[in-house]
């Protein structure tokens, strides 16, 4: 048993020189129990505050109250909204309530809408949203620990122009035979530390290591948020064109050392440089759409940030350079170089007409074509006949229709997510209450594509045959690809319904069929014809 306490003498000595600092612990061993907690104080009190390594605080104080002192006489009583009075102020607070329930230790406000943090219950921490949409983990919170990220709590410290008070209480107990240390009184400008060895008689040896420590604060220029938020200067080079020789051209996405057509760094490449990247750049922001939304033309991460681009292009994700630098954060740019590609082919028609032309423009890729017009079929339809053919998702498919997309690759992944959403989104959410409604009989356990077909051919719908085959050879596809053995049948499936394509080349054939079912069935609902009952 280390009775001189070294190790936690260190440990109190470079609390907050790590990335994570402990402000609030508190341990009951067999041979050791102690505490460690921190508060804010007024620089001015630093010279109190370090007059004795005893606690100018205890872990229960804070609460509101009142004071009552005689004045010529008279009781005045004053209402304080905490119980110390000298403008020392807590980042935890630890509440009792005398085994009628069970203690807690809860954060200040104040600290948590400084950092605006939110609480998330799985993790049981604090977290800070990043203005890319991700967050970090703030605060880690146990029964027995409370650890928060250093930069945050100095960030905090620099605001406020306070000192960071750490105290310490640690009790180390022996045996009989143990020899005590001498005694310890360490005092420094910022630190009051004493180690009192003593004797339990009868029972053996112990040690009380008791100190406060003082941090001075950082400048208010660290306080991280506005007007000293840090400096965003991370600009990557990337790739925008080869050299004669082949090899690659980079330059920087900083916009601000950009040419652009009114004359600025004229010896640089203008903003609008086209940048290449692989389709799969846009995997992360598909697969997250309750945070990330992919349209056409745009990528945007809720309310945060959003980036212009070309995802109409044939084979590749086109973004102008100084966009890179500008609208996306610097948390995104690493990732998107990690995509970057030398240029391989022209931007698509879209691109050119929107940006350099100043011409509205339909987007030419077949995915987003399928969901836009998929949005306008629904209203068309429902405003024409008062019902939904394809019904709204459940909230957890909210996000189908933004995940549609031709597969940003080869793999067996992407073709099975693919048609697994369309699938969802054409078959599944066929409307086939309203479609038996409208039919004259019954039939036992008719699916959903018969009921249509049905009703289409009643109607007098010309590509009735055409569209729902689309549907019939979907489902088929969606069947056998999803099954966890692929059996001989799957290839035989395929050609039969793609014949040699395979991959992109033929989830692309099902979004042309898609589109010529919305667009046969819109023309078909404008057309003049009696209201449907």
């Amino acid at each position: 048993m280390d009775l001189r306490q070294e190790e936690m003498l260190g440990r109190f000595t470079s609390m907050e020189q790590g990335s994570w600092t402990t402000v609030y612990e508190s341990w009951h061993e067999r041979n050791e129990n102690g505490g460690i907690y921190c508060a804010f104080a007024p620089t001015a009190m630093r010279t109190r505050i370090l007059d004795s390594p005893s606690w100018d605080v205890s872990m229960g104080d804070f609460r509101p109250g009142f004071s009552q002192h005689r004045e010529n006489g008279e009781i005045v009583t004053r209402y304080f909204r905490s119980s110390t009075e000298d403008g020392i102020e807590p980042l935890v607070l630890c509440r009792e309530y005398h085994g009628a329930v069970p203690s807690t230790r809860e954060l200040t406000e104040h600290f948590r809408l400084y950092h605006n943090l939110y609480w998330d219950e799985l993790g049981t921490q604090f977290m800070q949203p990043l203005d890319d949409g991700t967050s970090l983990a703030a605060v880690k919170v146990t029964a027995s620990r409370i650890e928060v990220r250093t930069k945050l709590l100095r960030q905090f410290q620099a605001a406020q122009g306070y000192d960071l008070i750490f105290y310490m209480d640690s009790v180390c107990i022996g045996e009989k035979d143990d020899v005590l240390p001498e005694a310890l009184d360490l005092t420094t400008d910022t630190a009051r530390i004493s180690l009192y060895p003593g004797d339990r008689v009868g029972t053996g040896k112990f040690t009380r290591l008791l100190g406060t420590r003082v941090v001075p604060p950082p400048p208010i220029e660290k306080s991280g948020i506005w007007p000293f938020e840090e400096e965003d200067s991370h600009y990557p080079d990337f790739i925008i064109a080869t050299s004669p020789d082949g090899d690659e051209i980079r330059y920087s996405c900083n916009p601000d050392s950009l040419s652009n057509y009114f004359g600025a760094n004229p010896d640089a490449p203008n903003y609008l440089t086209p940048v290449y990247f692989r389709r799969e750049v846009l995997q992360k922001y598909y697969e997250k759409p309750e945070l990330y939304t992919v349209s056409d033309g745009y990528l945007s991460c809720a309310s945060l940030w959003s980036l212009r681009l070309d995802n109409s292009a044939q084979d590749y994700i086109i973004v102008f350079l100084g966009d890179l630098g500008r609208d996306l954060p610097r948390q995104e740019r690493d990732y998107w170089r990690s995509f970057n590609v030398a240029e391989d082919g022209p931007p698509s028609e879209t691109l050119i007409r929107r940006a350099f032309l100043g011409q509205p423009s339909e987007p030419t890729a077949e995915d987003l074509l399928t969901r836009s017009n998929y949005v306008t079929f629904r209203r068309t339809w429902k405003e024409v006949y008062g019902w939904e053919l394809f019904r709204k998702p459940e909230e957890a498919d909210t996000g189908l229709l933004q995940r549609l997309r031709l597969p940003l690759n080869d793999s067996q992944a992407e073709f099975e997510s693919t048609i697994r959403i369309m699938t969802q989104l054409f078959v599944d959410a066929l409307n086939e209450r309203e479609i038996q409604k409208r039919l004259p009989d019954r039939i036992d356990n008719e699916k959903g594509i018969s009921k249509l077909k049905r009703w289409l051919d009643q109607e007098g719908y010309p590509h009735a045959d055409r569209d729902t085959q689309f549907l019939r050879n979907l489902q088929e596809i969606r069947s056998k690809a999803t099954a966890h053995r692929k059996s001989s049948d799957y290839e035989k499936t395929l050609t039969k319904v793609f014949g040699d394509l395979r991959g992109p080349a033929a989830v692309k054939t099902f979004f042309t069929s898609a589109l010529s079912m919305l667009t046969g069935l819109s023309e078909w609902a404008s057309e003049p014809k009696p209201q449907q009952e």
